[in-house]
């Protein structure tokens, strides 16, 4: 667990309207992220106390929305904010501003309270391409993942993308239905979403 989320929680707890300047958080070259439950949200902010599913990511999180997209993770459709309830489960991604709080990149939400088949990954430099085709490594070395014309793919705003728009630095979430035990994990998306387009 992050122990330094303490500090940002307790000042919007004390000072709701306190702009705080975090000057010991550094911009991180990775997006993290958190999975949990949603505690409060008042419109700007939205608290997510949970469990961090990246080596830097906090499992106690206050993040400022800005004008990340909102999603459903079971339909990947995308949704307003007007549905967020506390007790709704959440996944959020996120980067750290180094002058205020984690910014959200992109939050998908559990309304249903059902799992989905679904990882990150960030797109390296091993990429090959050709018609309708795509294959490529993730950044870690862990999957070896193939899109074609059949992978549904959208861009940050739910827009439509083909294997040939794939670029390295592009991190987005794929629905997989398996993944093989190999390394690296050879993995054929039915859906991904980019969350950050470089």
């Amino acid at each position: 667990m992050r122990k330094g989320m303490l500090f940002f929680v307790l000042l919007f707890i004390i000072f709701p309207n306190l702009t705080v300047k975090a000057a010991n958080v550094t911009l991180e070259s990775e997006v993290d992220e958190t999975i949990g439950i949603i505690l409060d949200f008042d419109g700007d902010f939205l608290h997510i106390i949970g469990e961090s599913l990246t080596p830097n990511g906090y499992d106690d999180v206050i993040l400022q929305l800005g004008d990340a997209p909102m999603y459903d993770l079971i339909t990947g459709l995308p949704v307003s904010a007007s549905i967020i309830r506390p007790g709704m489960e959440a996944r959020a991604a996120y980067y750290y501003d180094p002058e205020y709080f984690p910014q959200a990149v992109t939050i998908w939400f559990y309304p249903n309270h059902e799992n989905a088949a679904v990882f990150t990954a960030t797109v390296s430099d091993n990429i090959q391409h050709s018609l309708g085709h795509c294959v490529f490594l993730s950044t870690d070395g862990r999957y070896r993942i193939t899109l074609t014309d059949d992978t549904f793919i959208f861009d940050p705003t739910y827009g439509p993308l083909a294997p040939e728009d794939i670029e390295p630095g592009q991190v987005f979430f794929a629905w997989v239905d398996m993944i093989t035990a190999s390394s690296p994990a050879l993995v054929y998306p039915e859906k991904i979403v980019i969350i950050i387009q470089p």
